[in-house]
């Protein structure tokens, strides 16, 4: 271990590669495993141009993609430290020796770059030519694994001259190899995927896929069935134990957006607690190293403060690790919240209940535009709400424990105790009010249940003059209580806001600002869009259609001859149709029609009355008035029924 720390070593060990060149060089190579990949497809727009090559290749179906999920996540995941640099700018030399009006231009062009350098590894996964897909993923992940490598190197001489004199060192080695840990076993996966779809196509001889596109899945065909059984009854979330739960459907399938965005949020979850616990080794290192040196601390009339002390800091290690273990467990159970809200929402919108968003929605094309900028809004958000959440606990803790240990270091833990109770006695009596209220009104003002089996009671004043005075003293004691709730609405307003910023399921605005919410809004849009494009019973029926058509040689199969479409027929299918679904009877022609006429007949003459047309054209939807034995009848015009 010497060798490597040594002076002559470390420097050998910092130039295996540089970092920043490599990331431009290595566009080359993937500028040209691009263009390989596109000259093997052939385009449809103006196919006599070069025999129809190269074509526009595709790096991965985030639109209606479920096949090779798990492949898409580990490529991002073998992508992360690009991604992460790209965040932080933690590999662009003098980058802030850049004018301010020029950063946003090269930001975009490093994202530029960034995406050529991870297209083939998404393009070699999704390309129909398996053979040279496979053949070109090898190649290209095994350099960037060997690149990686040596990243992880460069890391661990960096840090091993540090550790060798801290008291400490396995964690800070354990750290430089941890954090490079993701990253490899994606690389891993990704060669053997490759190597096993290389060993396929041999030994089948299969080197191009020439199947047609799926147009629909096996999960979308399972919905269909369920949906048109008899005994369909979908789960509903009711209690919050079924919130919490997650219970797999086999009617329904994560798509590779959603898989990604996951994979991405766990792997830079990982990354951070890393650093965080690597910074927290350095401030242990810190506290032992300069433990004769903390005395620091000040006498104010009666009480005495201590500012910097062994004590403190190891206070405020402690407070370090409890909140960065406090918010990596909030933030994978946010991450697994939204995952059970995107599949609750998007399966409420397959049956067509969308009274969960917003009422007046933006046009189509905001929406699309929208629903593209989900996947990166979605991890931004994600760090952000990590890191107010990290700043707010930390400090929020750290004070109060502090404020503690100089309670306790002056011994006046009885007065704070008796003054903390005191205090809380102004609350908890307006509470107390709050609640007595709540017992009365149940008790004395409100009236009994009318059925024994009813639920709950009536909404209606049993006592009208206890009401009024009731209600006259309530005036002026919900004054004290108001100021005390308006503060417990703030209060949780500042933690809910927090802790739900890093979730774009839900917006941390009101109801009718829901639309300033530019990541709830982008979350909104995404829904709507696979609800248009991969809803299971759309994907089903044009499947049927289309391969309807294919069978027939693309002929016209609507053409054959059809039976008699008489009247009666009509009359018949509309009577079926209505005595099977009542509720269809109040949306007819006749009954929503503004021209159509009022009429009353006595109700002994219903006998004879039915919902569907009859002689004339008259449409008999009966409603019963709402006094008097007479019904009110609509007639309508014979032409109403033309369309019948």
């Amino acid at each position: 271990m010497a060798s490597i720390v040594s002076n002559q070593t470390i420097p050998a060990c910092a130039v295996i590669i540089d970092v920043w060149a490599f990331q431009h060089y290595i566009n080359l190579l993937a500028a040209g495993m691009i263009f390989i990949l596109a000259l093997l497809h052939k385009r449809r727009f103006r196919p006599e141009v070069c025999g129809g090559r190269p074509a526009l290749i595709v790096p991965l179906p985030l639109l209606d993609g479920y096949d090779n999920r798990v492949s898409y996540a580990a490529a991002f995941g073998a992508v992360t430290n690009i991604i992460a640099n790209l965040v932080l700018n933690l590999d662009a030399p003098n980058y802030i020796h850049v004018p301010l009006w020029a950063r946003t231009l090269v930001l975009q062009f490093r994202v530029l770059e960034a995406c050529i350098t991870c297209f083939p590894l998404f393009a070699c996964i999704s390309t129909r030519h398996k053979l040279a897909g496979a053949v070109l993923g090898v190649i290209y992940s095994s350099i960037l694994l060997g690149s990686t490598f040596a990243k992880a190197v460069q890391f661990y001489c960096h840090v091993s001259p540090y550790s060798a004199t801290d008291p400490a060192p396995t964690v800070l080695r354990a750290v430089s190899v941890l954090t490079y840990m993701p990253v490899v076993l994606c690389f891993f996966y990704l060669i053997f995927k490759f190597l096993l779809t290389i060993t396929e196509c041999i030994r089948s001889s299969t080197y191009v896929i020439t199947e047609p596109l799926k147009r629909v899945y096996t999960h979308q065909q399972q919905y269909v069935r369920l949906v048109l059984h008899r005994g369909y009854n979908p789960s509903k979330e009711t209690t919050t134990c079924d919130k919490l739960i997650y219970r797999s459907m086999p009617a329904f399938k994560y798509p590779v957006r959603i898989i990604s965005v996951v994979f991405i949020l766990l792997i830079l979850l990982y990354r951070i607690e890393l650093a965080l616990i690597l910074n927290g080794a350095r401030i242990v290192m810190a506290r032992a190293s300069y433990s004769d040196r903390l005395h620091s601390n000040f006498t104010f009339p009666g009480t005495k403060f201590i500012l910097l002390t062994p004590v403190v800091v190891d206070l405020l290690g402690a407070m370090y690790f409890i909140t960065a273990i406090v918010c990596l467990i909030v933030t994978s159970f946010n991450i697994y919240l939204f995952m059970k809200s995107y599949r609750r929402h998007l399966l409420r919108m397959f049956r067509g209940n969308k009274s969960f968003i917003l009422d007046q929605l933006p046009k189509p094309h905001i929406m699309m535009v929208n629903s593209m900028r989900f996947p990166g809004y979605q991890v931004a958000y994600m760090l952000w709400g990590f890191s107010m959440l990290f700043l707010e606990l930390f400090f929020v803790g750290f004070i109060l424990t502090y404020v503690i240990y100089v309670i306790i270091i002056n011994n006046r833990l009885t007065d704070a105790l008796t003054s903390l109770l005191q205090t809380l006695s102004v609350p908890a009596t307006a509470l107390l009010l709050f609640y007595l209220q709540v017992v009365l009104v149940k008790r004395v003002l409100m009236q009994e249940r009318i059925k024994v089996t009813d639920d709950t009671p009536p909404l209606s004043v049993d006592n009208r003059r206890f009401y009024e005075c009731f209600n006259y003293y309530a005036l002026f004691g919900n004054l004290a209580i108001g100021l005390f709730s308006c503060f417990w609405r703030i209060l949780q307003g500042l933690i809910l806001g927090v802790f739900m910023v890093g979730r774009l399921d839900h917006s941390i605005y009101a109801r009718s600002w829901e639309h300033r919410d530019k990541g709830y809004l982008s979350y909104i849009s995404m829904l709507h869009v696979d609800n248009a494009l991969n809803h299971p019973m759309l994907r089903v029926f044009c499947d049927l259609l289309l391969t309807a058509l294919d069978k027939d040689g693309h002929q016209h199969i609507f053409q054959t001859p059809v039976r008699r479409n008489t009247k009666a027929i009509r009359r018949w299918f509309v009577a079926y149709t209505l005595i099977n679904n009542p509720e269809l009877a109040q949306r007819r022609k006749s009954v929503t029609n503004k021209k159509s006429q009022l009429s009353r007949i006595p109700e002994a003459e219903l006998e004879c009355a039915v919902d569907w047309p009859i002689d004339g054209g008259i449409s008999s939807s009966v409603e019963f008035a709402s006094s008097g034995r007479n019904v009110l009848v609509y007639q309508a015009s014979p032409q109403d029924h033309s369309d019948l």
